[in-house]
């Protein structure tokens, strides 16, 4: 084999796990250099683990996150003293991804880390070579790897460089260190703004503190762990029903219900907000055998349903975004149980107010919130909890805007780039381009909620798997 050389365009979970699959590989040999760049602050970590506060907890049990067999998994790693449920912060996990990047690096000679920004790629169609721009330098690589974390914060409001408002909150301990007023509002009611909540109220001691969002749904509660053993909604049975490469979502969602009967799990689980959510939340916390059982069935058939939504046709894939994604989301990535008593507590307590239907923000002395409903509230600080923007067009990086520019990459229209089933880059000038792979924040138009540690194992794991085949 001729000497190959591999960029890695991100440090995070994405970019270590593509390189551990990478060197772990049997087909891995000398001849393959491997150079992977991030900056220091993220190398190793992304900006999802990035160094925070310590009650930024992971919404996933730390014994079902794991950089795969060839790592200590993440629990032993921890040491935790008893074998209780262990929930951990994300600075813990980026300590625990820094340090295998750090390993792997030490014992292959072949890697190499790269402090670095990335400000251009060009690439040329008749060798197959990518060109990088690195700090006024120039390299050539054989095959380049896009795994670039998540894109710039919404701003649905247009806030931006507004006095008063905080764009992009992490980390918090650095970007609300200096909030003092008792008079804040969070703009979201997801993960990120829980986020706030907890450091706000726990290490700021805040009085009071008002989420304001359209829906005012947040996620919901995890519930007790359940084995699930699929009978219906299979890999086998979904790749049966592909046809032209295409599948029709009527039988997956034909399939799905099998599978809701054959668990004993009833749909009405799907429909249990009342729109009050701390009511909504004491629920899931009284039920949790039930919703823990929906939850589990979710997660398990996340990764088949991941497979095949590339297979949907424009149209199907619009109807599930619109009819059901909403259903799946809120059972998707829940928050544990001790994360929600707390939030019912300081509701109850007055120190959380919840506010949903917002429809315009004015900003004059502050921020006024006002609601489909007449409502209308002031605050003095107001926080950017709304997460990344999924539109690449929308982002602000200088890596991601040059790839657009030398039409190297073109835009999902659901997200993202646009990728084959392999996930080669498919570039609006030449084609699909067989020596640049994208994964992470940057498919998600083709993968379906893959951005937990565990899918995005999997998919490291095929996409190194298709490296090989390619270059052998």
């Amino acid at each position: 084999m001729k000497q190959t050389k591999v960029a890695i365009i991100g440090g995070g979970v994405t970019g270590v796990s593509m390189l551990s699959h990478l060197v772990h590989d049997e087909r891995f040999t000398s001849g393959i250099t491997v150079d992977i760049y991030d900056n220091a602050y993220t190398m190793g970590r992304g900006q999802a683990y990035q160094e925070d506060n310590e009650h930024l907890l992971i919404n996933v049990p730390a014994d079902e996150m794991s950089l795969g067999e060839s790592h200590p998994d993440y629990k032993s790693w921890l040491k935790p003293e008893n074998g209780q449920e262990l929930y951990t912060s994300r600075q813990q996990f980026g300590d625990y991804v820094k340090d295998q990047l750090e390993t792997i690096a030490s014992t292959h000679e072949e890697v190499h880390l790269r402090y670095a920004k990335v400000d251009g790629i060009e690439y040329d169609s008749s060798s197959g070579k990518f060109t990088l721009s690195i700090d006024e330098e120039e390299v050539l690589y054989d095959r380049v790897f896009l795994t670039i974390g998540q894109l710039r914060y919404g701003d649905p409001y247009n806030l931006k460089g507004s006095q008063g408002f905080l764009y992009d909150p992490y980390p918090l301990s650095r970007k609300l260190a200096d909030i003092e007023d008792d008079n804040i509002g969070i703009l979201g009611a997801g993960l990120s703004a829980i986020d706030c909540v907890r450091y706000l109220i726990l290490d700021k001691q805040v009085k009071k503190v008002s989420l304001f969002s359209r829906s005012g749904d947040m996620p919901s509660v995890r519930g007790e762990r359940a084995e699930i053993i699929l009978r219906h909604f299979t890999e086998e049975s979904l790749r049966d029903r592909i046809q032209n490469d295409e599948i029709a979502l009527t039988d997956i969602i034909a399939l799905f219900k099998e599978e809701l009967a054959h668990q004993n799990i009833d749909e009405s689980l799907f429909f249990r907000r009342t729109g009050n959510t701390l009511q909504d939340l004491n629920y899931d916390l009284e039920h949790q055998e039930t919703v823990g059982r929906l939850q589990y069935l979710i997660i398990k058939v996340n990764p088949i349903f991941s497979d095949v939504y590339q297979y949907l046709s424009r149209n199907d894939k619009k109807a599930f975004l619109e009819k059901y994604h909403h259903l799946i989301e809120e059972n998707h990535s829940p928050m544990p149980a001790e994360v929600a008593r707390l939030l019912v507590q300081w509701g109850d307590e007055g120190r959380l107010h919840i506010i949903d239907g917002t429809e315009h923000i004015k900003k004059e002395d502050g921020f006024t919130i006002l609601t489909k409903e007449g409502g209308e509230y002031r605050v003095d600080t107001l926080i950017n909890a709304t997460g990344p923007v999924k539109d690449v067009r929308r982002g602000d990086s200088e890596i991601i805007q040059s790839l657009m520019n030398h039409m190297i990459i073109a835009p999902s229209e659901f997200g993202g780039i646009m990728v084959d089933a392999s996930r080669h880059v498919i570039s609006p000038k030449v084609g699909t381009v067989r020596g640049m792979y994208a994964l992470g924040a940057l498919t998600i138009g083709s993968d379906y909620l893959s951005n937990s540690v565990q899918l995005l194992q999997k998919n490291a794991q095929k996409l190194i798997n298709r490296f090989y085949e390619d270059i052998y």
